[in-house]
Order: C-alpha cells, then sequence, then structure tokens
C-alpha cells in the first residue's frame, strides 16, 4: 500500500520540471530518459579511489547491496542490515521512514527501492574505523533507487564516507534516500563524492533529524554526471544542535551539478553552517540554492551560509539562490554569494615565473577549492586531494 500511495503521487505529479521554484535550474523533466528500465543489480567491483582507507564497506550495484559484512567482522555496537533483508521480517520500526510525502523524487524512490543499507551505532559507541559505502551504475538504460537509514544513539560517533560511481554506456539513473538520525550528543563525520561520469544521471535525497547537542559535520564533492543533484533536508529539532556542510562541485563540458538544501531551525541555541564553492567551465552549469528557516522558537540562533562560484569559459553558468525566513527575533543569521573569474594578477604572477598558463589555472582551482579539501575527513584527505587533481586535467582541456 505504501508503494502504491507513493507511485500514484508520482504519477499525479509529474517528474520535477524548471515550473517548480525547487527545480527553476535544474530541469529532470527534459534531461531523463522516457524509456528507462529498473536496474537489476549487478556484479560487485572491488577497486575504487578509498582502496587505500582502512574501512568497514558497504557495496551496492544497479541498486542491490552485494557486499556487506557480517556480524563477525563489526565491533561491537555496530549494526548493518540491507534493506531487502529487513522487509522480509516484521518491520514496524522502519514504518517511519517508508511513509510518502510531498517531494517526488523521495516518492519515486519509495516507489520502486528494494535495497539500501540499514545503519545502526549503539548508545556511546565510538566507531573507530570509517564505514564506506560505494553505490555503483555500470550499465544503461536502467534506474536504481536505493533507500537507506543511518541512525546515531545517544553519544554514538561514526565516521561516513559515500561513494557514487560508474561509467555506464548509455544514461543510467540512480535515485537514492537517506535518512539521518541523530540523538542527543551523536556526532556524524560524513563525506560523499559523486563521481559518475557522464552519462549518468544522479539525485541524492537526504533527511536529517538532529537532536539536542548533536553535531552533523558533512563534505560533499561533485566532479563528473552530466546531472548530479544534491537535496538536503535538515531540522535542528534540539537545543545545542549544530550542522557543518561544505560542497565542491567542477561542472565541465555540458555536465549539470545542484546543490539544494533546507535547513529548519526548530530549538533554540542550533547553529548551521554552510559552505559552497563551485567551477565551471566550457557549458557547464552550477546551481546551488540555500533556505534556512528559524521558526519561532527558536530563539538564538546561528546560522550562516556562502556561496562562491568561478566562471573559466563565456558559456558557463553558475545560478545561486539563498534565502532566510526568520520567525524569531535573538538570531544571527546571514548569507552571501559571489560568482567571478580567475584573478589575471595571480594568473601573470603563475605564468611570468615559467608555470604554463593550464597548470597555472589548474594550481589557482585547486588552491580555490582547498577549503573544501581541509574539511575532509582526515583518514580519506591524502586520497581526495589526489583524485581531486587527478580531474583538473578535465579543466583544463575545457578551457583550453
Amino acid at each position: 500500500p505504501l508503494r502504491s500511495e507513493a507511485l500514484a503521487r508520482v504519477v499525479r505529479d509529474g517528474l520535477p520540471h524548471r515550473r517548480l521554484e525547487a527545480w527553476k535550474y535544474t530541469d529532470l523533466h527534459n534531461k531523463l530518459d522516457a524509456n528507462l528500465g529498473l536496474a537489476a543489480g549487478g556484479q560487485p567491483t572491488t577497486h575504487d579511489i578509498f582502496d587505500a582507507v582502512r574501512a568497514h564497506r558497504i557495496a551496492l550495484a544497479g541498486g542491490k547491496l552485494t557486499v556487506a559484512p557480517g556480524d563477525e567482522d563489526l565491533p561491537d555496537g555496530l549494526e548493518i542490515l540491507g534493506l531487502a533483508e529487513a522487509l522480509k521480517m516484521p518491520a514496524l520500526w522502519l514504518r517511519q521512514w517508508l511513509q510518502p510525502g510531498a517531494d517526488v523524487m523521495q516518492n519515486l524512490n519509495l516507489a520502486f527501492a528494494v535495497d539500501g543499507a540499514l545503519v545502526r551505532v549503539g548508545r556511546g559507541v565510538r566507531i573507530a574505523l570509517p564505514l564506506i559505502v560505494r553505490s555503483t551504475m555500470d550499465k544503461g538504460a536502467a534506474m536504481a533507487n536505493v533507500r537507506s537509514l543511518v541512525a546515531l544513539e545517544e553519544g554514538a560517533e561514526l565516521t561516513l564516507i559515500e561513494l557514487d560511481d560508474g561509467a555506464p554506456d548509455a544514461q543510467a539513473f540512480s535515485n537514492s534516500a537517506t535518512s539521518f538520525v541523530l540523538e542527543p550528543g551523536a556526532r556524524l563525520r560524513h563525506l560523499r563524492v559523486t563521481a559518475n561520469a557522464n552519462p549518468g544521471i544522479v539525485v541524492r535525497n537526504d533527511t536529517l533529524d538532529l537532536a539536542r547537542d548533536a553535531a552533523y559535520e558533512g563534505v560533499v564533492l561533485s566532479i563528473g554526471a552530466a546531472l548530479a543533484r544534491q537535496q538536503m533536508t535538515a531540522r535542528l529539532s534540539g537545543p545545542g544542535a549544530t550542522l557543518n556542510v561544505a560542497c565542491a562541485y567542477a561542472a565541465v563540458g555540458h555536465e549539470h551539478t545542484d546543490f539544494t538544501y533546507e535547513v529548519v531551525h526548530t530549538a533554540p541555541h542550533t547553529t548551521s553552517r554552510m559552505l559552497t564553492k563551485g567551477v565551471a567551465a566550457d557549458n557547464g552549469h552550477g546551481v546551488v540554492q540555500g533556505r534556512v528557516v528559524v521558526k519561532p522558537e527558536a530563539q538564538k540562533t546561528d546560522s550562516h551560509q556562502l556561496s562562491r562560484a568561478l566562471l573559466l569559459s563565456p558559456h558557463a553558468e553558475i545560478d545561486q539562490k539563498p534565502e532566510l525566513e526568520i520567525f524569531a527575533d535573538d538570531v544571527k543569521c546571514g548569507h552571501g554569494a559571489a560568482v567571478g573569474a580567475l584573478d589575471a594578477n595571480q594568473m601573470f604572477y603563475l605564468r611570468s615565473r615559467g608555470i604554463p598558463e593550464h597548470e597555472a589555472r589548474n594550481m589557482l582551482v585547486a588552491a580555490f577549492l582547498g577549503e573544501i579539501i581541509e574539511r575532509v575527513p582526515e583518514q580519506a584527505r591524502e586520497t581526495v586531494g589526489a583524485w581531486l587533481m587527478s580531474r583538473m586535467g578535465d579543466l583544463a582541456r575545457a578551457t583550453a
């Protein structure tokens, strides 16, 4: 019945298009192939950019769980279960995360999701090694829907690394929905790297609920997909809750990258920070939409969002739309947005010292994005930095 209701809402509303305010700059309706079938899984792959990182690992291929650690391989207090396995058992505790809503992409996911990862960290447990969740789409003409849950009980701590990748030969659509629940005093360090190759399309739907004194530190990096949209809805529902999100993207060729987030402060003494930095070259298109809502009861809220971007070619496009809705009178909230080009004086300085133009441009772009890389969890920082530098060649070719 839940799937039927979700599908009925999708049929009623249709796929998102530019007449919807939240999708004003991203026309998924016209970019998505209407003939995609449902993905039928895939073979697990063993090599990725995080091979050198010691971690617990989960792998999903074509929307289905292919690799998961057994109970004997996990530390006490860390539980991992596949969604398909959980749905075979009486799962009333899952129903609150399996409800149709107003978002059409979440409803599409609920209608067709067959697998995902359910992760729980017990009360007061600190997991030493990070948990890596890799989701791969290598087969084209297919749509995969993954639905996951990450729950941290009171005082728990976890580092979560997510990797979306794959190089399909035709359009492949990955539509994932993840619910994050942080109980009082819990702390989650979260890194997501979207490295799908063109013509892949990726839509990520995240919902976060932060209780009293909970802390979420997130870093999102996106390069390569034909269209990648990361949308987040976060609710700071307990006093002292803290949300800190940093995003970086590079859109080259005809790539389209969209970060859309909404942060709702519903409790006093809560803090949120959102920082986005991006680069667009050739015909690339970057979108950043941030909306912060402060409810009347959320006095002493401290919130700030900042978005900065570089345009490296005449036909590239950047759209930035920060919003504030404040219904409390004792708050500290602000936002900023700026779009510019590389500094000509800095380019001249580097060129005058014998550095080729493309290398100088890559150095300046890497320095511009460096503030985001510094926020990557320590276990993966060197790996992510090397991966980013390897992708700078795409920018050099696009701006040559």
